[in-house]
């Protein structure tokens, strides 16, 4: 069973089936915190966005993901509790959250604000009873120590005068914590109550990282000096010090279970396994020589490397073998901008507000993202702003983005090359077959075999298009309230009639598979129209959505039909049962952008928290329509 939770509230539904959740967020010049569960290695955890994302290394396109959807703003990092049962995450506001993470609902035990600013990192206490934050703590001190069930101070941290980057906790008796900051300082606390115990300056650049070893007896730093700091766990006390162990920043470093060596990250694109307390490097991983191959983040799951390069994919790294080809997890790092299932294969296809377009292949929805575009060498975007549409064509996937442009993809191979200008931004599109019809601010474009074939000037805003199953009707819902019709012939379009009634905008538009009815969706209601002599066979029954329909499909019999829209909302209603209908509330965090049958009993869906979600809604329909 997949997860989601939204603000206080969990959405916790046997019918989410499959959970894609968004890659995490990166930053250049930053590193990222990256944490395992203590009691399950393969259980990674991280933020993305406004969400906090745990994931499954082991099937990381399978069932076991969820994603926690109760801040309000940026996280900046996420970690397990010592026992696992709690999870510690806060934001750019300076807040904490703590929730549980071994029930259902994933229920908030706490919210406090904590800095004045941007949290940086983390640390729990062996005992899963204290919480150490550090980051931007404005004219304040920028570490805080909490008792997290009270939310009461343990302990006063003074010794840095600039932005505490890094921290951490030491698991055992006696209990340290050693942080890191801008300033160039390390800073060891004794406690509880803690107080500033000793400071060092082996750094002669920003800290990026402190770790201590599982056993506690020793702990770990890094910098942007390209330097590793080795120090006695209980006292702080350096013992010895590796320069230029990489040529670029280093930005983290884990520990391995067994406490014998760490992983080191960093902006040389490589990332080391260090045997301590030797500091004899093992071996040596390099991700690649682009820009996005920055090493900006990695965790020891086990003895497994797993690190983030700052194209935000993941990359689980062969723990014997230093020259092996890691296992990639893609995807998106931003809100999913479009998608589109195409349904001779089952493969689904997502653009994202990143520019980046993804392939998931049908039944195991492993992912692979497009190589081509304007931006490759930072993220792989195939656009060089967000990808407005997606649809197949004759083997070809044709996007069209915020940079003005189409691009035609090859659904065999991944790869997206060369543009076509649009002369305007894209808006909306609609296909059948072999042919793809693209509305931008004044005109309609008809694609077809790779390149436009016709082109049609408008004079009203176009906001929705289907193409019918037969490739000869085009229609397109305006800002006006209305539905227009044309008939395709080649690459000409002559309108042939604009139907109207409905009370708002029209934003989603579907033939079923006859081509004898159009379901419509506007502000808040969906009609079905009857394509004969464009009369309304439904209309006033459908109208449970609060906000802007962005996506209806039908189901391949044509008895059900699915909507959902930016009120979260995902509806399956049905023709034989008119005044019935199913809802799932909070699909999607702050909006979905579309939705598709795979099957009679499931469907997929994509939204703006970055997630791709199958339903599996079968006994639920059985129940609600029988």
């Amino acid at each position: 069973m997949s997860e989601f939770t939204q603000a206080a509230v969990t959405i916790t539904s046997s019918s989410l089936s499959l959970n894609l959740p968004p890659l995490p967020t990166t930053s250049r010049g930053k590193n990222i915190v990256l944490s395992i569960h203590p009691k399950d290695p393969d259980k990674i955890i991280y933020a993305s966005g406004k969400y906090v994302v745990v994931r499954s290394l082991k099937e990381p396109y399978g069932k076991e993901s969820f994603v926690y959807r109760g801040h309000n703003s940026t996280v900046t990092v996420a970690k397990f509790s010592s026992n696992g049962n709690y999870i510690a995450s806060a934001d750019e506001t300076g807040k904490l959250r703590v929730w549980a993470s071994n029930t259902p609902e994933k229920k908030s035990k706490l919210e406090i604000q904590v800095l004045g600013g941007p949290v940086s990192d983390l640390a729990w206490d062996g005992e899963s009873k204290k919480i150490v934050v550090c980051g931007d703590g404005g004219s304040s001190f920028h570490l805080r120590c909490i008792i997290w069930d009270t939310g009461n101070n343990a302990g006063e941290f003074i010794g840095h005068n600039k932005r505490a980057t890094t921290v951490d906790y030491r698991q055992q008796r006696p209990f340290r914590i050693m942080s890191g900051s801008e300033d160039m300082k390390t800073v060891f606390y004794a406690g509880p109550p803690f107080k500033r115990d000793s400071d060092t300056t082996s750094h002669s650049n920003y800290v990026n990282c402190v770790r201590y070893s599982p056993d506690g007896e020793m702990i770990v730093s890094v910098g942007s000096d390209k330097k590793i700091v080795l120090y006695e766990g209980k006292t702080g006390v350096v013992q010895n010090s590796w320069e230029n162990v990489h040529a670029g920043s280093i930005y983290s470093v884990s520990w391995s279970s067994c406490g014998t060596k760490i992983l080191t990250t960093s902006a040389d694109k490589t990332a080391k396994v260090i045997q301590m307390p030797s500091g004899e490097v093992e071996g040596t991983y390099t991700l690649g020589e682009k820009l996005g191959d920055f090493v900006v983040g990695g965790v020891m799951s086990g003895s497994t490397p797993c690190v983030v390069t700052l194209s935000g994919k993941i990359h689980i790294l062969n723990a014997s073998d230093f020259s092996a080809s890691p296992t990639t997890i893609n995807g998106h790092q931003g809100s999913v901008s479009s998608m589109f299932l195409d349904k001779s294969t089952g493969t689904l296809y997502t653009g994202s507000s990143d520019g980046t377009v993804a392939a998931w292949e049908a039944g195991t929805r492993e992912g692979k993202n497009f190589t081509g575009g304007t931006n490759a060498d930072l993220n792989g975007a195939v656009h060089g702003g967000a990808v407005t549409t997606i649809n197949v064509a004759d083997g070809n996937v044709i996007t069209s983005g915020w940079d003005d442009t189409i691009r035609v993809g090859s659904a065999a191979t991944g790869s997206s090359d060369g543009a076509i200008g649009l002369g305007g931004q894209p808006k909306c599109s609609g296909s059948s077959g072999s042919v793809v019809v693209i509305a931008t601010k004044d005109s309609l474009k008809v694609v077809s075999g790779g390149s436009i074939a016709g082109e049609l000037e408008i004079s009203y805003t176009a906001q929705a298009i289907a193409v019918n199953v037969a490739g000869d009707i085009v229609v397109v819902g305006d800002s006006a309230n209305k539905i227009h019709i044309y008939s395709l012939s080649g690459g000409d379009l002559a309108e042939s009639n604009v139907v109207d009634g409905h009370t708002g905008a029209i934003h989603s538009l579907a033939f079923n598979s006859e081509g004898d009815k159009l379901a419509a969706g506007d502000v808040k209601e969906v009609r079905v129209w009857n394509t004969a002599d464009w009369s309304p066979l439904i209309k006033g029954k459908w109208q449970f959505h609060t906000s802007q329909i962005k996506g209806l499909d039908w189901s391949s019999n044509g008895e059900y039909l699915a909507s959902i829209g930016t009120d979260e909302n995902l509806f399956i209603w049905c023709l034989a049962k008119k005044m019935r209908r199913l809802n799932y509330k909070f699909a999607h965090k702050g909006g979905a952008v579309g939705c598709a049958w795979i099957d009679e009993g499931k469907i997929v869906s994509a939204g703006s928290d970055g997630s791709i979600v199958e339903w599996d809604v079968a006994a639920d329909m059985a129940e609600k329509f029988k």
